[in-house]
């Protein structure tokens, strides 16, 4: 009978798993300029965030910041003495201190 013992255990380690890792890349003309300052993609994307927020800056101040101009107050109409004023009014409050005039409006609501 031939026996043959079995191999001795091998010690190598199993093959390192790099999970979505890239190799080594050569950049070639601006980009490679650009990646000697911002090395890692995170810091080439704050860049270029840093870009957009100088332009919406830049562009705020050259047209004036998109500044509200001031409208004009309305100004109320001054009733004639048969018409009821605007409850908004100023005139409104004076109008309904007389009975004549709050019956008026009472009979104006009816119609």
């Amino acid at each position: 009978m031939n026996y043959h013992p079995p191999p001795p255990p091998t010690t190598q380690r199993p093959a390192a798993r790099k999970f979505g890792a890239h190799a080594e890349v050569k950049y070639e003309g601006f980009e490679a300029k650009v990646r000697q300052v911002l090395p890692k993609d995170e810091h080439v994307v704050m860049g270029i965030l840093a870009m957009y927020g100088v332009l919406i800056v830049v562009g705020k101040a050259a047209t004036g910041g998109g500044e509200k101009k001031e409208e004009a107050a309305p100004v109320a109409v001054a009733s004639t003495s048969g018409d009821i004023p605007s409850v908004d009014s100023e005139a409104f409050g004076s109008f309904i201190e007389s009975e004549s005039n709050l019956n008026k409006l009472i009979d104006s609501w009816s119609k």
